[in-house]
């Protein structure tokens, strides 16, 4: 198969009969109009912003129970590790699913498990019966189902939007999907200082309960790679493939793994620096939480409002550098005050850093091995647990602070390594006909 060739992905209108309301013309387009015109879009944004929120709330809400049940940073990082270790096990397989069967279908048994796991542990903690070990099983099944939800939601924009939109709705899903990874710890740390653990984990399951009845409503589609004769492990092989074959692919991968095995998991060690290191209790974690998230809907809101900027792949080595540095600056200073300016820093950083990847990964791939693609993508988030788990053990023994200094530095000398190998990265837009990103198909000519 040709791979310069452009095709036109399979599903260009809405499933099920549902139309754009209103067909804008290309001068009046806005960054919120794939919003305005395709109700599935917003049902599916709003649905996703609910979902992933409660789960990062979750993390940090789990993070801070764990510290309070056992005093140990290294339970901390053990109960990080547990939730995150799934994706790696299961994303390639969750990813052929995705491809191989509808995805609302995927989606709504994945949303089922959320919602029934995480009103169990509440009920648990409520009822004071929730041991440690509890948190550890109610970490692998959240981790296990959200290993699916995350790329069948990212898959399902294709469905649900035109080709010619796109770009437009795949920036702003990733926007808010990633913000949420900042948005959803800031959110929690708030909650415990007014409602407590327990109404946090309330909370949380709430907002998985509405996610699911709002997804519910989201339009059927069919399966996008409706092939038969193909085995599990050969169409996981395929999504490989793809990826291996393409030097941008492979970069932005590389690159995405960076900040999620070394930056991410400062979110699980918040709990530590709040307690120990800056002294501000509950009440200061969810202040700073708060600023960070602050930081990232800024800067998600920044990469939906720039026509240009999803396409500019320098933004990534820009934004990871920034979020590393800034996170180093954050475990040295004793001010609460300047550690919040540090934090919206990095928020601002982060939110930028995920959204363009997320965006320049999605506009790369055909949608027919899209899933596969996004599991695979999946498994750089699933690094975290790897990186929290050292960080935690670190953390016990040397203190937070070290910890955090030793990932963030390993991330700088990372990312240097990645852009040197990959020039693509180091380019304003990625070097394509139009200036827009092409379709990877499949890799199956490769392979052959």
């Amino acid at each position: 198969m040709n791979r310069n060739q452009d095709p036109e992905p399979e599903s260009t209108r809405m499933p099920g009969g549902v139309e754009a309301e209103e067909e804008s013309s290309e001068e009046s387009f806005t960054m919120w109009q794939s919003m305005r015109d395709y109700p599935a879009f917003r049902l599916l944004f709003g649905s996703t912003l609910a979902t992933n929120s409660g789960f990062w709330m979750w993390n940090v809400a789990i993070g801070w129970l764990a510290l309070i049940l056992t005093d140990s940073p290294l339970f901390v990082g053990l109960v990080g590790f547990t939730a995150g270790i799934p994706t790696l096990l299961f994303g390639p397989f969750g990813g052929v699913l995705i491809d191989k069967f509808p995805r609302k279908t995927i989606l709504i048994s994945a949303q089922t498990v959320i919602s029934v796991t995480a009103v169990s542990v509440s009920i648990l903690l409520f009822s004071g019966l929730l041991q440690p070990w509890m948190l550890l099983v109610g970490a692998f099944l959240n981790g296990m189902s959200m290993s699916l939800v995350f790329p069948t939601r990212s898959a399902m924009v294709a469905n649900i939007i035109p080709r010619e939109r796109l770009a437009n709705a795949i920036a702003i899903n990733s926007a808010g999907l990633n913000a949420t990874r900042i948005i959803g710890p800031a959110l929690a740390g708030p909650s415990i200082a007014i409602f407590g653990v327990e109404g946090t984990f309330a909370i949380c399951a709430g907002l998985q309960i509405s996610s699911f009845l709002f997804s519910l409503r989201l339009p059927w589609s069919p399966a996008s790679d409706t092939g038969r004769g193909s085995g599990v492990f050969k169409s996981i092989s395929l999504g490989f493939q793809t990826v291996w074959y393409s030097e941008k692919l492979l970069g932005l991968f590389a690159l995405a793994a960076i900040p999620t095995l070394c930056l991410m998991p400062h979110v699980h060690l918040m709990p530590v620096f709040a307690r120990d290191e800056l002294m501000i209790g509950s009440t200061g974690l969810g202040i700073l939480m708060a600023i960070g998230g602050v930081g990232a809907v800024l800067g998600s809101l920044f990469v939906a409002s720039a026509k240009t900027l999803p396409t500019r792949p320098v933004v990534l080595v820009i934004g990871s550098s920034t979020f590393a540095t800034v996170l180093i600056l954050f475990s040295v200073t004793p001010y609460p005050i300047l550690a919040g300016f540090f934090l919206l820093i990095a928020g601002f950083a982060s939110a930028v850093f995920l959204a363009v990847n997320n965006t320049l990964v999605q506009l790369q791939v055909d949608d027919q091995v899209r899933g596969r693609v996004l599991g695979i993508y999946g498994l750089t988030w699933g690094l975290m647990p790897v990186g929290t788990l050292p960080a935690g053990a670190i953390a016990d023994a040397y203190g937070a602070p070290t910890a955090m200094i030793t990932l963030a530095a390993t991330a700088l000398v990372l990312i240097t390594i990645v852009a040197i190998r990959f020039p693509s990265l180091r380019r304003s837009i990625l070097p394509e006909s139009g200036g827009e990103p092409q379709q990877v198909q499949t890799a199956s000519r490769t392979a052959s």
